[in-house]
């Protein structure tokens, strides 16, 4: 039998972050079937060359012209020379950028699936631009991360959004039981992700220099320009890591934390780094924003800020969270079993396979 034919289509994808973890695995997840002929386009890339060489393994043919992108008139003139040489079963789009509407006019294709990852509710949709609002309405099919966002979406669309979650790094650990002096010690709470403001840096670093917080030791890994290794000496409290790669490197990132803290006011879609930790059995504490309630199935182990104000009252929920951790009253099992029921990889490579070749001869 032939080999279905998909073209992936991303506006961006930089060397951290969560829709780059998603593409990686749903590439990787994909190839393994080996079902499917994929080719990859990115508009603007700014990856490693091992990032790059990993993508390049996963698909037949990979075109990432770099910063200039679309605007660059040889490498559009590459990809309409493309385009009009291959005929594509599906046509999968990520991101939000004006090209998506340019891409799906060079290719063809038998179907449009284009999948939305941030949030969908009102703030994420006043950043939508007219351009893309329409590709949002003219695709095939419409995916988001989550029912919630889903829910956000399609009033204001007029159509039906469908739910899938974004492929995510199953983590398998086993976490050493503490010592009885381990258990008095500190407890570690942890960030790893983009470092950017809207991720709660700040707040995390203040957090950090509280007196009342003698008892935890914050971390953080990961990069960004406004937070580097100077920046966080003034804060001798929170060990920064700076960033890592790949899997084994976040297994020992998550068998240094005791929990997992997000305290973002980003448009969150549902962040890859909750289900990588739920997949692990890590308790998160995060900000209640987009599809993120979807997943608080244990009220334990799971626990949601519907604010980060007043600050008081923040600090506290964080030290009966550091607490709950120390008195051992949070189970793992929860989070593990609706991991590898609803977000492993098999089950969504089923998910994703039905709605890019259902009805497609």
């Amino acid at each position: 039998m032939a080999k279905k034919k998909l073209l992936v289509f991303s506006t961006q994808l930089l060397e951290t972050g969560g829709i780059e973890s998603h593409i990686k695995e749903f590439l990787a997840q994909m190839a393994a079937t080996g079902l499917y002929e994929t080719d990859l386009v990115v508009l603007n890339a700014r990856l490693s060359l091992q990032q790059k060489k990993q993508l390049e393994d996963f698909c037949r043919w990979v075109y990432m012209p770099g910063s200039k992108g679309i605007l660059n008139k040889f490498s559009f003139l590459v990809i309409m020379i493309r385009g009009l040489f291959r005929k594509y079963d599906a046509l999968y789009t990520n991101g939000q950028g004006n090209s998506i509407s340019l891409i799906k006019k060079v290719f063809n294709y038998k179907k449009w699936i284009h999948h939305h990852h941030t949030s969908g509710d009102l703030a994420d949709q006043q950043t939508w631009t007219d351009n893309y609002k329409q590709s949002l309405k003219q695709a095939d099919v419409v995916v988001a991360c989550s029912t919630k966002n889903a829910g956000y979406m399609m009033p204001v669309l007029g159509r039906e959004v469908i739910t899938i979650p974004c492929f995510s790094k199953k983590i398998d650990i086993v976490k050493s039981r503490k010592s009885e002096d381990e258990k008095i010690g500190k407890i570690e709470l942890g960030y790893y992700g983009r470092l950017i403001p809207e991720k709660g840096i700040d707040l995390l670093c203040k957090l950090s220099n509280d007196p009342d917080m003698e008892n935890i030791r914050f971390h953080i890994w990961g990069e960004g320009q406004r937070y580097d290794k100077v920046f966080f000496e003034s804060y001798p409290q929170l060990i920064y890591h700076g960033k890592f790669n790949g899997q084994k490197e976040l297994e020992q990132v998550l068998q240094v934390i005791d929990g997992y803290l997000l305290l973002s006011v980003h448009p969150e879609g549902l962040p890859i780094s909750l289900l990588e930790l739920m997949s692990a059995g890590i308790p998160w504490m995060s900000t209640s924003k987009g599809g993120i309630s979807d997943i608080a199935i244990d009220p334990m182990a799971t626990r949601l800020l519907e604010s980060l104000e007043p600050y008081d009252e923040l600090k506290n929920k964080i030290l009966n969270f550091a607490d709950d951790i120390a008195m051992g009253k949070i189970s793992s099992d929860n989070q593990k079993h609706l991991y590898n029921t609803r977000f492993a990889a098999p089950v969504l490579v089923t998910s994703w396979s039905n709605v890019l070749f259902n009805n497609v001869n």
